[in-house]
């Protein structure tokens, strides 16, 4: 018997609910005991332009998306179009009848260069653009086409007071789950689960179910009916959520921001809690309100000072942004580099430059974050690639900036921000929080810089130690100086706490390395690629091809012995990126003198999906030195 492996997307209108019917369905699954991982891809208009949710559900745990896709639910007349070659034999497409006589030119909510591209294909396909044209070619392809008028549908079932186009998504979303086997009761389940306050609501959308169900039922198809698996207690989360989850964890006492895409999540997800609740120490049994304070700056600059100041009192301080906003937040990075403060700074990348793409992936600011802000100083930049590592690396990154007194950059992208994850209760006694070191006496002189073997200083509060902060070079004291021994001393004892850094942390938090070590194909990547490529790979080990997986976790103080290491011996390194220049095989040059001589990278945006690694990875093998990967709508 087959294992189930089902991909779907959920495709409609900017504002139509399309998040809630991707909630409703991976909630119902994971009741179901079934694993799932989905991502949200929307434009960055407020509302009504295309937004689309591409889930996958497994038996075992998921790590990636792929293509092409088992199902597509279109809630309009647009989806159907950008779509159409997601689906192949085999495939259903479930759409909404009320929508068959749109023409693409009357999809007005289509970019303009879409249209033109589609427009293209239908004329080498002989096929006037029409959406029932369209299906027709679609179940000459084999794919398994199932209209249903949405509006007759929900105005039968709910009377002519309700919208309709309030409960489209939970039907396309009811419909999908009844075609795909999943019981009723348990699609009802996620339904309580997304809407689980608002009674009326429930009931409504309840009903909706039923009559979608009826309506599969009615359709004659056979439907293989899924055996729900043993329920365990899980939690949905998106990167944006195991960030903020994993500073509370941490011990963030204040963060800072100012709303930009996809960073605003994150603060937005810790202001809807007024309170957090944690365990008294040596006393696990009972547990205490804490509150995070949460402030939205008037700018990115704002934002950056502000936690700066918030870290010089001993609170654990933090700041999120994406690029436009790091750029603002460039100078005042120096300014905490230069003092030595513990700042910690949540990067997620977009698309650039510029605005770019705000609401697109990207990988391609790696070495903005490596050399942001004028002059030499230290920072700590560290990289997450899926929810349970974005949690654990939030509480590291405190631990970092804290016991180097230096800022930390940690650094995720906007796949990673946006994926809808489904992971077991964190593990607490894995946290550990590292504390900084304090001076020893109140009575003696503070000298908040002080020259130690490590680098290292004592470093008190505000409000319980006197000490100077500028933006100048100083002394011990902190106090203004342009003597050139003291610069030289203070360059050197700033930059050896890196040196320090790299001893101390361990392996695992610096690299990984997955499948045959000894393999002569090697790939190295970071961020959200981790789940496509460790998917890509057992495919290629099912055909007897061998590979290795060196997993970028710290870019610095970049560990250039042990990169080196994971490399050695490998005649082919394939290097797979988000972004144009290949920025990670750059880093790997300067630090190791390795050559990456073969590159698949992807820059328009989209995520990387198991399919195009596995398919671009033979592509090298038989012989290109670089395939750039175009996938996604």
């Amino acid at each position: 018997m087959s294992k189930t492996d089902i991909d779907l997307i959920i495709g409609g209108p900017q504002g139509g609910g399309i998040d809630s019917a991707a909630q409703v369905v991976i909630r119902s699954f994971t009741i179901a005991g079934f694993e799932s991982y989905g991502l949200r891809e929307y434009h960055s208009n407020i509302k009504g332009r295309h937004s689309y949710f591409h889930v996958r559900i497994k038996e075992e745990p998921v790590r990636s998306l792929r293509y092409p896709i088992d199902m597509l639910v279109c809630l309009d007349g647009e989806t159907p179009f950008v779509h159409m070659d997601d689906v192949t034999e085999g495939s259903i497409i479930v759409y909404d009848s009320d929508f068959e006589n749109t023409k693409l030119e009357q999809v007005v909510t289509m970019e303009p260069e879409t249209q033109k591209h589609l427009r293209e294909k239908f004329q080498s396909l002989k096929v006037e653009p029409v959406v029932k044209n369209l299906m027709e070619y679609q179940k000459s392809r084999g794919v398994k086409v199932v209209p249903v008028s949405f509006r007759k549908l929900i105005t039968d079932t709910l009377g002519q007071n309700k919208p309709p186009a309030r409960y489209s998504n939970t039907l396309g979303a009811s419909i999908s789950m009844a075609m795909l086997g999943l019981p009723a009761d348990i699609t009802k389940s996620g339904i309580a689960s997304v809407f689980g306050r608002k009674k009326e609501v429930v009931e409504d959308n309840e009903k909706i179910v039923d009559a979608a169900y009826k309506y599969v039922d009615s359709l004659g198809i056979k439907v293989n009916k899924l055996n729900v698996r043993e329920y365990r207690e899980r939690f949905m989360v998106t990167g944006n959520e195991a960030v903020g989850i994993g500073k509370v964890l941490g011990g963030l006492k204040f963060q800072t921001y100012y709303p930009i895409t996809p960073a605003a999540d994150e603060s937005f997800f810790l202001e809807g809690h007024d309170y957090f609740e944690e365990a008294i120490e040596n006393q696990n049994e009972q547990l205490r309100k804490t509150g995070v304070v949460i402030v939205q700056a008037e700018d990115e600059i704002s934002a950056i000072a502000m936690a700066i100041s918030g870290a010089m009192t001993g609170a654990r301080t933090a700041t999120a942004t994406s690029g436009p906003g790091f750029s603002l937040m460039a100078e005042a990075l120096g300014y905490a580099g230069i003092n030595e403060i513990p700042v910690v700074l949540t990067l997620y990348q977009r698309g650039g430059p510029s605005t770019g793409l705000p609401t697109r992936n990207s990988q391609a600011d790696l070495l903005f974050a490596l050399n942001a802000g004028h002059g030499d100083f230290p920072r700590i930049v560290i990289s997450s690639g899926d929810a349970e590592e974005a949690i654990f690396d939030a509480v590291k990154a405190f631990n970092y900036a804290e016991r180097y007194q230096m800022p930390v950059i940690h650094i995720m992208d906007k796949v990673l921000a946006n994926s809808f994850y489904v992971i077991d209760k964190v593990d607490s006694s894995k946290i550990k929080i590292q504390r900084w070191i304090l001076p020893t006496s109140d009575t003696d002189e503070y000298l908040r810089f002080k020259f130690t073997e490590t680098g290292i200083s004592p470093m008190g509060f505000f409000g319980k130690q006197i000490f100077w902060l500028t933006g100048d070079e100083h002394n011990e004291l902190g106090h203004i100086t342009e003597d050139p021994e003291t610069r030289d001393a203070m360059m050197e004892k700033r930059m050896k706490k890196l040196e320090i850094a790299s001893k101390e942390i361990p392996l695992e938090d610096k690299l990984l390395v997955f499948g045959d070590k000894g393999a002569e194909i090697a790939i190295v990547s970071w961020g959200s690629n981790k789940g496509p490529i460790l998917d890509a790979m057992e495919k290629l080990k099912a055909e007897g091809i061998k590979t290795r997986f060196v997993y970028l976790r710290l870019f610095s103080p970049f560990p250039s012995k042990e990169v080196a290491e994971a490399l050695k011996g490998a005649k082919i390194i394939i290097d797979i990126e988000n972004n144009y220049s290949a920025q990670a095989a750059l880093v790997i040059k300067e630090y190791t003198g390795i050559n990456v001589n073969k590159f698949i990278l992807k820059y328009n945006g989209r995520h990387v999906t198991e399919d195009e690694v596995y398919k671009s990875i033979k592509e090298v093998l038989n012989g290109k030195d670089k395939v750039v990967m175009t996938s996604g709508a």
